[in-house]
This record gives structure tokens, C-alpha cells and sequence, in this order.
């Protein structure tokens, strides 16, 4: 979210994505998308999918284009509960998890204990919602790129935990694909 309200700042950083992210055809072709036939409302924002990784790079080019002043104000990065780690729902999202999960409430509270140590500027548990209350808890976090260094440490800290904590959850589960994410990525695990 382009909290100057400037659309050149939202622009930039559709541009750079288009450029940085090209093999990401998921993201790439939504923004490609989005452009043409997604009006804006309210402050410039745009919605993308990103992988574990690839959110902490894209978060940290856009500190640097507002350090640099490429970008004329603050950026809002923000996640709500439709990810990995930031969800229990036995409907949605977490529905038949292989080791049983579903509803288990503890990772998207350990998600949101995670975001705060990570210093987020914005962490929401929520409960329910949308015809779900009683149903699901989730977690959502919201960081600045201010363009400061403290700003690089704290978009760093946070987005590579708040993903890599949905990559655990998932290897916990038995997922093999998360399983080889962890050890592609060298995210650290306890084993018990």
C-alpha cells in the first residue's frame, strides 16, 4: 500500500516486480492483469503472491527505493490470515491437514507471537468472520518500509519468519514438498 497516496509509487513498484520477479508467472500475470482491469479505491495497493523468500526481497528493494527516494513516501507491506503458518480452519485453507491439524489453534497464535518478536509494526489475531466465527483463528501483520536501516532489519526479520514459520508448519505436518522447501532454503527447525 503506497501510503503517500502517490499512484507514481505504486506504478514503480508493479514495475519492479514485472523486472525482479519474472519467473514468477503467478505474480507477474496478475499484476499484468490487475493493471488493465482491477480499479483502484482508496490508497494505491495491490495484492501479489509471493513465496518464502521472494516477499523479504521484494519488501527490502522497496526500503531502498524509498531510502533512495525513488519513491515518495512510506510502503504498507501487509499479510492477512489466508497463509500457511496464520490459519487453523477445518473448512478452508487448512482443511485435512495430513497429521490432523485442521483446527489446531496454536500456529497462527505462534505465527503472531513470532511477527511481534520480529518487531511488525501491526500483528491482528482474529476469530471468525465472513460466517466463520467459531469456525477458525488466524493471524495477520502489517511492516513499513520507511527506507530507514532499522526498517531493513525489521522487514527482514519478520517476513522471513512469518513465511518460514507456514514452511514448518507444513514440513511438521509430514508434507514432503515443505520438507524439501526447508532444506532448499536452509530454514532452521528444532527436532524433537
Amino acid at each position: 500500500m503506497a501510503l503517500s497516496g502517490d499512484l507514481h509509487d505504486f506504478q514503480a513498484i508493479n514495475q519492479f516486480i514485472l523486472q525482479e520477479f519474472s519467473d514468477n508467472e503467478i505474480a507477474t500475470n496478475w499484476i499484468r492483469l490487475a493493471s488493465k482491469y482491477v480499479p483502484l479505491e482508496g490508497l494505491p495497493a495491490r495484492i501479489g503472491w509471493f513465496g518464502h523468500g521472494e516477499r523479504t526481497k521484494l519488501a527490502l528493494a522497496v526500503n531502498r527505493m524509498v531510502r533512495e527516494g525513488k519513491l515518495s513516501g512510506p510502503i504498507a507491506l501487509s499479510r492477512d490470515h489466508l497463509d500457511a503458518g496464520a490459519m487453523a480452519h477445518p473448512n478452508i485453507m487448512t482443511e485435512r491437514m495430513k497429521d490432523g491439524s485442521d483446527t489446531i489453534a496454536d500456529w497462527p497464535l505462534l505465527n503472531s507471537m513470532l511477527n511481534c518478536c520480529s518487531m511488525a509494526d501491526l500483528v491482528a489475531i482474529h476469530s471468525g468472520g465472513g460466517g466463520y466465527s467459531g469456525y477458525m483463528t488466524s493471524a495477520g501483520v502489517t511492516i513499513v518500509a520507511d527506507g530507514t536501516t532499522e526498517a531493513d532489519m525489521r522487514l527482514k526479520h519478520t517476513l522471513d519468519n512469518d513465511t518460514g514459520i507456514g514452511v514448518l508448519r507444513y514440513a511438521d505436518a509430514g508434507y514432503e514438498e515443505a520438507l524439501d522447501e526447508v532444506n532448499k532454503k536452509g530454514i532452521r527447525r528444532v527436532l524433537t
